[in-house]
């Protein structure tokens, strides 16, 4: 069937009558009469070459292909409603559409920016705001889109050091490790050296700027001599949850522990041994002739991050 004579008419009756499993109710949803339903019913199952519904008494019920084409259809058929319910909105309120699209690592979406969401609507209603933090497109080593194709994303902020970023990117705020856990966790084991670490689990992020290794290292503990156990869990907010709720140390970004720090669900036993982490940074869409909505939310993203005190 050719994309062009898709029955987008009897596909949206097909799915209001699949969803009452009713002619009747489907032509009363719909503003049409009962037999207007039928009739489409009838040409969809001619063009589909499958029948979708059985009579059955005075009533309809769905058939296999019928129950698993309602349930192919109808995702897209409520993206279509809520579309035409967005337009139809904005039209009446005489607004128009502005949609900046963000890309931000997994962990940060869920640590920083989620608590601050709010705000940032309320400062912006306008202004429609996506957020993508699948991390589809965040590759470290990732180049700025080209200026002649469509941008994946209005903004972006990224990872990395500033050999990577600092000439092209604004710096929002840098990182540094160390271990915490939850305070009741420490409490029941007396810490005083670095080393008795290695006695308990060791919760870590496969790609975190430092590792346990790297950390224990750097504090001349020998891990080949003496091996820990660990459990990895991926990304950073999974790994911040379970040393929140102590199963064990973390060694995470003071960028992403800073609200569990703040209100004491985590703690540092060794405060003073502390070792730099990256940053991340503003990638800022290219350059425009008038100012736009991406201006505003990539203002208040650097407010937020001046406020953040890192």
């Amino acid at each position: 069937m050719a994309e062009r004579s898709i029955p987008v008419r009897g596909i949206a009756v097909f799915e209001a009558a699949a969803r009452a499993v009713s002619f009747h109710a489907a032509a009363e949803e719909l503003n049409l009469t009962p037999s207007a339903v039928s009739h489409q019913i009838r040409l969809l199952e001619e063009t589909l070459g499958v029948k979708l519904f059985e009579r059955v008494g005075r009533g309809v019920t769905l058939t296999a292909e019928g129950a698993e084409y309602a349930r192919s259809v109808r995702p897209s058929i409520r993206r279509l409603r809520a579309a035409t319910n967005q337009i139809k909105t904005r039209a009446k309120k005489g607004r128009t559409l502005e949609v900046v699209r963000i890309e931000i690592p997994p962990s940060l979406a869920h640590c920083w920016l989620l608590p601050r969401l709010a705000e940032l609507i309320s400062q912006h209603p306008g202004i429609d705001i996506r957020v993508n933090a699948q991390g589809s497109h965040l590759q470290g080593d990732r180049l700025p889109w080209p200026t002649s194709t469509d941008a994946p994303a209005d903004i972006q902020i990224v990872y990395g050091d500033e050999n990577l970023w600092a000439d092209r990117a604004s710096h929002l705020f840098s990182e540094d490790f160390q271990p915490l856990c939850a305070p009741a966790f420490l409490a029941s084991r007396g810490m005083d050296r670095a080393g008795q670490l290695l006695q308990h689990t060791l919760i870590s992020t496969s790609r975190n700027a430092v590792t346990w290794e790297e950390w224990l290292n750097w504090q001349g503990i020998d891990v080949d001599e003496n091996p820990a156990h660990t459990l990895q869990l991926d990304p950073s907010h999974l790994a911040i949850e379970a040393g929140v709720n102590g199963l064990g140390f973390i060694l995470e970004s003071s960028v992403l522990v800073q609200r569990q720090v703040a209100i004491g669900d985590l703690i540092a036993p060794f405060p003073n041994l502390v070792r730099p982490g990256l940053s991340y940074w503003l990638l800022a869409p290219p350059l425009r002739k008038a100012p736009c909505a991406a201006d505003a939310v990539i203002e208040w993203l650097q407010a937020a991050a001046v406020h953040t005190g890192l």
